[in-house]
């Protein structure tokens, strides 16, 4: 897990800023250099503690980098796994619903062909039952088509014998009126 170092372990962070030096115009030149040259040794003690911990930071964010590049390469290698395992089972749910739609294929192409044979059965059945049905029909029809033309024909018959028999009666009476009517019957 990646740290981030604490500001108090650096030795700089820790002191007080260093007081600029006064001078007292009462002091000899000598007291001013060797006030000068103990400031200089401490700001030189402070500037060696500085470099060493600017070494140490950047020691530390080298190994910071180190544990950055490995985490994020390991990151990158599960990633990669994972990615590789979930196209494997893409693979392997595509593989399975292409078996299982073959199968379901196969099936409802068995269903539909059963289907359409009892469908042609059930049409050939039902068109045989409609034309004997139309054959029988037609033969009813035919027989009362004929009963009714020899029903038609007895009753012309009939018809003419009494229209003959009629104008046999009119002629007759006729022919009677005439002769009476003639020999002097009728005045």
């Amino acid at each position: 897990m990646l740290t981030s170092p604490s500001p108090e372990r650096y030795v700089w962070t820790r002191r007080q800023p260093l007081a600029t030096t006064a001078f007292d115009m009462t002091d000899t030149l000598d007291v001013r250099v060797a006030r000068l040259e103990s400031d200089m040794s401490h700001i030189r003690t402070s500037v060696a503690d500085i470099k060493i911990d600017l070494r140490q930071v950047r020691e530390e964010v080298s190994q910071l980098r180190s544990e950055t590049h490995a985490s994020l390469n390991s990151l990158d290698t599960k990633m990669d796994e994972q990615f590789q395992s979930v196209h494997a089972e893409f693979k392997a749910v595509r593989a399975e619903m292409q078996t299982e739609f073959k199968a379901v294929r196969a099936e409802m192409q068995t269903e539909f062909k059963a289907v359409r044979a009892e469908m042609q059965e059930g049409l050939t059945r039902v068109s045989a039952e409609l034309r004997g049905d139309l054959k029988d029909s037609r033969a009813e029809m035919h027989g009362g088509l004929t009963a009714l033309g020899t029903e038609l024909a007895d009753h012309r018959r009939e018809t003419r014998r009494r229209d003959w028999a009629f104008m046999t009666l009119v002629v007759t009476l006729f022919l009677a009126l005439l002769g009476v009517v003639t020999h002097g019957g009728i005045h």
